[in-house]
């Protein structure tokens, strides 16, 4: 896994100098990524930039610390938060506590021993959340999956798509309910239901973002929620909910129209993908406009930030990629625009539940 990104925000310039260099960050796989004086000009940057951990004062200009964490979750940011502060305001700790994105609160002076515990406990809940993904299906399933599409008696994930980007929502829902039916009657697992249709619902969701430039659909984690369904009716309820979701955008005849500096800016990562380094700020430069106003235009008009889209194409080309066998891992890394392979890895299996070995492996199974 590639080093994990911190943000440190302070309006004492010692404690955030003594945050950056004092702490060992590398032994913990860790890289400060930045820092910032007060909240406003750190929510600029987290709201256009991915980071696992932010240590943040509470008591800062502009922006206190519980103010810009509010609003980081109304733009669905959650990094985990370590908040510090002079003050012993229990109130105030009570408050920040509740919410889900902060970790920890501290008093300053800040004892180091005592954040060194905190980080380390942080580093777990990082590795945590990269890990807890999709369920899980061991060969056997893998197979019977396999055997049961070769045959006909399950319908691929890709014809119910089709129907779907045809806005035939009746065939869709045929074939979802086919596939339900068969699952039922052959005794497949509730995991195995569940793949199945998370698989399904990241096919719409790419779909959308390709047609309508939008991840309008993903409005939730449907990872979360199949895993919470406690039948397959329910499963089946919920992705066909997502099914009239997609048709709905594809075929929503209004289209607000796109700024040029966002089109612009579709069209060269489109065309420019598997280059390395398309950073947001060296996109921003290309198009001559500052990294914070291209940030806010482009997730306010596709609904989803930079990082992700990029993150997004990518990771739909190397599946492609990677049905080729003959392609090594390293090799569909550095085709798809990611010079470091471990990262490579962590992006492609927070978006697919496998790492890109065990994806290959399974579509072989699939053929």
């Amino acid at each position: 896994m590639s080093k994990m990104r911190v943000y440190i925000i302070d309006d004492e310039d010692m404690v955030r100098e003594g945050l950056i260099s004092y702490v060992p960050w590398y032994d913990y796989g860790m890289e400060v990524v930045g820092s910032a004086s007060n909240g406003r000009e750190a929510y600029e940057y987290l709201s256009c930039n991915d980071v696992e951990l932010v240590i943040s004062d509470i008591y800062m200009p502009h922006m206190d610390g519980l103010e810009m964490i509010e609003k980081l979750k109304e733009i669905n940011r959650n990094p985990i938060v370590i908040l510090i502060s002079g003050h012993s305001d229990f109130d105030y700790a009570q408050r920040a506590i509740k919410s889900k994105m902060v970790y920890e609160y501290i008093l300053k002076p800040i004892n180091f021993e005592e954040l060194d515990k905190i980080i380390s406990q942080v580093k777990d809940k990082i590795l945590e959340r990269s890990s807890a993904s999709f369920p899980a299906l061991d060969e056997i399933e893998w197979k019977k999956l396999a055997k049961d599409e070769k045959e006909g008696k399950l319908p691929l994930q890709a014809d119910i798509l089709a129907a779907i980007g045809n806005a035939n929502s009746e065939t869709a829902e045929e074939l979802l309910a086919k596939s339900i039916t068969h699952m039922k009657k052959n005794r497949y697992s509730l995991v195995m239901a569940s793949r199945y249709c998370i698989e399904l619902i990241i096919g719409i969701t790419e779909m959308v973002l390709e047609q309508r430039n939008s991840r309008e659909v993903l409005v939730e984690d449907p990872i979360t929620e199949i895993s919470n369904k406690t039948s397959m009716d329910e499963i089946a309820e919920y992705t066909l909910g997502f099914i009239y979701k997609g048709i709905d955008v594809i075929t929503r005849k209004e289209n607000k129209d796109l700024s040029p500096v966002v089109n612009a800016a579709l069209d060269y990562i489109r065309e420019n993908y598997n280059k390395h380094d398309q950073s947001l700020n060296g996109l921003a430069d290309r198009l001559n406009v500052s990294p914070n106003y291209l940030c806010l235009k482009f997730k306010e008009e596709t609904g989803i930030n930079y990082t992700k889209y990029l993150n997004s194409l990518r990771v739909k080309h190397a599946k492609e990629l990677l049905k080729d066998v003959r392609l090594k891992v390293y090799m569909v890394s550095d085709m798809v625009g990611f010079e470091d392979t471990r990262y490579f890895s962590r992006i492609f299996r927070s978006y697919t539940g496998d790492t890109p070995t065990e994806y290959q492996k399974r579509e072989s199974i699939r053929k």
